[in-house]
């Protein structure tokens, strides 16, 4: 049985940037629900700092996280909004109970 993988990634923006960061963000959700091996990504935004984005996501094991950074939707993100990008942190997590 695969092991899942739970990643949470923190997407920072630069100042002015906010919308159209949350606009590619909320079309990469999209096309990312819509892979195989996706079983959960979602987008949330912090109410106390509009620059800052969280995506949760699950993915059924490695290799289905490593489709998904290797799919064109996430290079086109990648290569399109990486200037407006401040800062991405990754936390990988693995699941106890």
């Amino acid at each position: 049985m695969p092991t899942p993988v739970t990643l949470i990634a923190t997407i920072n923006s630069l100042p002015g940037h906010a919308e159209a960061v949350a606009a590619g963000l909320q079309a990469l959700v999209v096309a990312s629900n819509a892979e195989a091996g996706c079983q959960r990504y979602e987008l949330h935004t912090n109410p106390a700092n509009p620059q800052q984005f969280v995506m949760l996501e699950q993915w059924r094991d490695d290799a289905a996280l490593e489709l998904h950074r290797n799919a064109p939707h996430f290079q086109h993100f990648t290569q399109t909004f990486a200037a407006r990008l401040a800062s991405i942190e990754l936390l990988p997590l693995q699941r106890l109970a």
